[in-house]
């Protein structure tokens, strides 16, 4: 008696957890394609774990309502394993490329296989393919068929891990990235190791209470990201590089210290005013990415400092700091070439290296890195003549 309340107990707290996160996210998100597959996530959770919790009282009790019930309450709930885990391996093809063909492609290879193995749970109660209640005792067995709920629940959730994994070594030039994909890697396993004890020892349930505390994890990821995350490039906030700069001058080494970058778009009311506001926000997300092409696999932390300003935090000696800035400008030199869009996007840089130790050091850091941007735009405006050479007739 004392396991059945306990089950309850724990059921009853992840329900609470996963209320909470369901009506945060509806009230302060919009309707994004991932947020609402999050939301999809989470109801249909919720679902089940009211489902299983309702099965604690009702299996191997006595009477013929509760017996059907119990039928009933089988069907969906072995049901909800499948559809939870496809929901959930939906969403995270989705999170991690944000494109709906490789949803697509999903949906063609599983969709079938689903929608079969759904049919053999509703048809049980004639067929017994899967599973059948046990009259006397009212209680589950297990049917001929019952090991393709295990396949295919535990089949989704490995997949997901498998394609969090592949992304993360894709992905490990983004080196600020990497706790996204780790966190997906690391709680994936909670469902997927609660599946294996379930079937080891079958009155172990935790599969989808570790599931609730994967979707904990989630939400909390998404508040991370609207907290410190540049919405529109990806890239670190000025709220984060901020806090980033609070940490430096701590540990000072003549030979490999940190610098700072500071980055700004040349013309870039320019390429607003002639091609309007978008295009504007399409040239600070190319420029952000050539930056995150540049410095990947590396220490550096990149940042959206502001409009269409960018900052780095750079481990490196001086002669790596000015090899940088030129692979910056090399970098979009080629870009320019590849005439992707109507207008050429140059950038100037400054930099600067903290020396010694201190609030003080970072901040005189900060003071010379922004002077030489100053005098590299003036050199940079030069150049180019006049504004209206950077636009492409």
């Amino acid at each position: 008696m004392y396991e059945l309340f306990y089950r309850t107990e724990v059921n009853i707290i992840c329900l609470l957890v996963l209320a909470w996160i369901a009506y945060r996210s509806k009230i302060l998100s919009d309707k994004q394609t991932r947020r609402m597959m999050f939301q999809r996530v989470i109801v249909s959770t919720m679902v089940l774990m009211i489902t299983d919790t309702l099965l604690i009282f009702t299996e191997g009790q006595a009477g013929s309502f509760l017996f059907f019930l119990n039928w009933l309450l089988n069907i969906i709930y072995l049901a909800l394993n499948a559809l939870v885990a496809f929901f959930w391996t939906e969403y995270i093809i989705y999170y991690i490329h944000g494109n709906l063909s490789y949803v697509r492609s999903f949906y063609y290879v599983s969709v079938i296989p689903i929608i079969l193995f759904l049919l053999a749970v509703v048809t049980s109660p004639f067929t017994k393919f899967i599973f059948y209640i046990n009259s006397t005792s009212n209680r589950l067995e297990k049917g001929p068929l019952f090991m393709l709920q295990v396949i295919i629940t535990y089949g989704f959730f490995t997949s997901s891990s498998f394609v969090a994994l592949v992304s993360l070594f894709r992905k490990k030039s983004w080196p600020s990235y990497y706790h996204r994909y780790v966190t997906f890697f690391s709680f994936l396993f909670l469902p997927l190791s609660g599946g294996i004890l379930h079937v080891i020892f079958p009155e172990a349930r935790i599969v989808w209470q570790g599931l609730s505390l994967g979707i904990l994890l989630v939400y909390s990821e998404e508040q991370f990201d609207l907290i410190s995350r540049d919405s529109l490039t990806g890239l670190n906030n000025r709220r984060a590089f901020d806090q980033k700069l609070k940490m430096l001058g701590e540990d000072y080494d003549e030979e490999s210290q940190n610098h700072l970058f500071m980055i700004d778009i040349n013309f870039f009311k320019i390429i607003n005013d002639t091609y309007g506001h978008t295009e504007g926000d399409q040239a600070l997300i190319y420029t952000a990415d050539i930056l995150k092409h540049i410095l990947g696999n590396t220490n550096a932390f990149l940042s959206r400092y502001g409009g269409d300003e960018f900052s780095i935090i750079y481990t490196c000696n001086d002669e790596e700091a000015g090899a940088l800035r030129v692979r910056l400008y090399k970098a979009l030199d080629d870009f320019n070439k590849k005439e992707i869009c109507p207008y050429y996007i140059t950038v100037s840089v400054g930099y600067a290296p903290v020396c010694g130790s201190g609030p003080e050091a970072v901040k005189e850091a900060m003071k010379k890195a922004d002077q030489e941007l100053y005098d590299e735009k003036e050199f940079m405006h030069r150049a180019l003549e006049e504004a209206k050479d950077l636009i492409k007739k």
